[in-house]
């Protein structure tokens, strides 16, 4: 069973006032005491109504997390692509005589698409440029200096560290609906049971199913 979020507010919602009204109206309370639903039982419907009502909001919570770790990816992807593409243009004049080169500083060709394989290509091409003393000095010619270079190579690196945040908070948000959505089912069904009893029990006096939650209709 798989829910909307405006389908689970509307579970919990009939729940708590149907939970509510068998615990607290006494008319109804005797009623249904003779199908044995005594204050023990009805105790185990409100810690799974809560069970239900805390995984929900835990998945909110989780989902929001979720959200800001991939806006923090989307902003360190596109500010370290700003540095990488001025750094690889630059690059890419500074050799524009020595192809072979070119190619084994992973300066020739497209930039990956997948940001594994950009990382892995980006991170290559800085630590090419920084391990030749000659091709730094190149770049120090046009104002690209050893700590501007570093500072590119710290950007793809930060893209990778908040990668792996946001793929925690992914994880975390995937648990959090497995959990919400298995604490929703059982709600469902415990609720299910308990409107059936309900209707079975207030058939001498259905107005009491107002009470409850539960549309009384009129039998013909």
């Amino acid at each position: 069973m798989i829910l909307t979020r405006k389908e689970i507010e509307q579970l919990i919602g009939e729940s708590e006032i149907m939970i509510a009204a068998s615990i607290k109206n006494e008319r109804i309370k005797a009623y249904i005491l003779n199908y044995n639903y005594d204050a023990a039982r009805m105790a185990i419907g409100v810690s799974i109504l809560e069970d239900a009502k805390t995984y929900y909001q835990d998945r909110i919570v989780n989902g929001g997390k979720q959200l800001v770790a991939t806006s923090a990816l989307e902003e360190a992807i596109e500010e370290a692509k700003i540095i990488c593409n001025e750094h690889l243009i630059i690059g890419r004049l500074i050799l524009k005589n020595e192809p072979l080169k070119m190619v084994s500083y992973s300066m020739e060709g497209e930039r990956k698409k997948d940001l594994h394989g950009w990382i892995q290509q980006e991170t290559a091409f800085y630590k090419s440029i920084l391990n030749d003393t000659d091709i730094v000095t190149k770049y120090a010619g046009f104002g690209a200096t050893t700590e501007k270079l570093q500072k590119g190579l710290n950007a793809v690196n930060h893209v990778l560290e908040v990668k792996v945040q946001q793929e925690g908070a992914k994880s975390a948000a995937q648990m959090s609906t497995e959990v919400r959505n298995n604490a929703v089912f059982i709600l469902a069904d415990w609720i299910h049971e308990l409107r059936t009893i309900l209707k079975l029990a207030l058939a001498p006096e259905p107005q009491l199913l107002e009470s409850a939650g539960i549309l009384a209709r009129s039998e013909k």
